[in-house]
């Protein structure tokens, strides 16, 4: 059996290159220099009771999940839910009708090059549903990366193991009240340190384009949401059994996997897209991603509250 790669760690001078050069570090170094062969892909799996706890249990290892800005998970740190997933070079493309600021601006300002990861939130085993999700990491020339997380529900998608059945989105606070009995618990956690635990802004997508610069009147939608493509709705027939990072793999680059669409109250309008640059691959070290949880501050729990 091959030994799995080390993990390596980003060049001391990383947060100050190019968005280009990051991308470039990321998927030459971290992706496809760590990519597992047959022998070393890990099985889905949960992760360990003592995994979760040393993760949810102390307050400050939460609110680093909502805080921390660096591009991979801390060495120390256990990858407790969406564990095992898939990792795409990707492109945002911005259409010239946007209407929005920075990240969501039209081209040239807007869009950029980033990495798409796809996962599963628990391994879909026995009675438990198929939840996945994605983490959208746009990297930025000279400063963090703008990161974005979405779903289509908390409680999954059933037995359907399309990963592109249904479209995500950032915010689950309105549309998807109901929680069964392990979302509940793990909410509970979170309410530690926040208000709204699956509510995120795009706040920082409309303020910071992915050359540095920004926005002196930041405008945003109400909320994204990522329609799949026609592209890639029909990837996953006739593959039930098999494991969707294996699956994904099969999408060429140029594929378009995402439409963008801005969501205002009832109006929903396509901005843009995301498009396949580089294959999706699953890896040691894409596995070791960290993708923020940007939230509103309006909606973090102030520490005295809870310490």
């Amino acid at each position: 059996m091959s030994a799995i790669p080390e993990i390596p760690r980003p060049p001391a001078n990383y947060e100050s290159l190019t968005a280009v050069a990051k991308a470039d570090w990321l998927w030459e170094s971290l992706i496809a220099g760590t990519a597992y062969h047959p022998t070393t892909q890990p099985d889905l799996k949960m992760a360990s009771p003592a995994a979760f706890l040393k993760v949810v249990a102390p307050r400050k290892t939460l609110a680093w999940t909502l805080d921390n800005q660096t591009d991979l998970m801390a060495a120390d740190r256990p990858k407790i839910i969406h564990a095992q997933g898939t990792v795409a070079l990707v492109a945002l493309e911005i259409d010239d009708n946007s209407r929005f600021t920075g990240a969501l601006a039209p081209a040239p300002v807007g869009g950029g090059v980033g990495l798409l990861r796809m996962s599963l939130a628990v391994p879909p085993s026995g009675k438990k549903a198929v939840t996945p999700g994605i983490g959208l990491k746009l990297l930025v020339d000279g400063a963090p990366s703008l990161d974005l997380l979405a779903m289509n529900h908390t409680v999954g998608q059933g037995r359907d193991i399309n990963l592109f059945s249904n479209t995500f989105t950032h915010d689950l606070t309105e549309e998807h009240t109901e929680l069964r009995p392990p979302q509940e618990f793990l909410q509970k956690f979170f309410n530690r340190v926040s208000t709204a635990p699956r509510r995120l802004t795009i706040d920082h997508l409309a303020a910071t384009a992915t050359d540095g610069s920004t926005a002196a009147d930041p405008q945003r939608p109400g909320r994204l949401v990522f329609a799949p493509h026609a592209d890639v709705l029909r990837v996953f027939r006739g593959r039930a059994h098999e494991d969707f990072r294996d699956t994904l793999a099969l999408i060429e680059p140029g594929a378009c996997l995402y439409d963008v669409l801005a969501v205002d109250g009832k109006d929903e309008s396509s901005i843009g897209r995301i498009r396949l640059r580089k294959h999706f691959t699953a890896s040691a070290g894409g596995d070791r991603l960290f993708f923020r949880h940007v939230q509103d501050p309006a909606d973090r729990v102030p520490s005295s509250e809870t310490d």
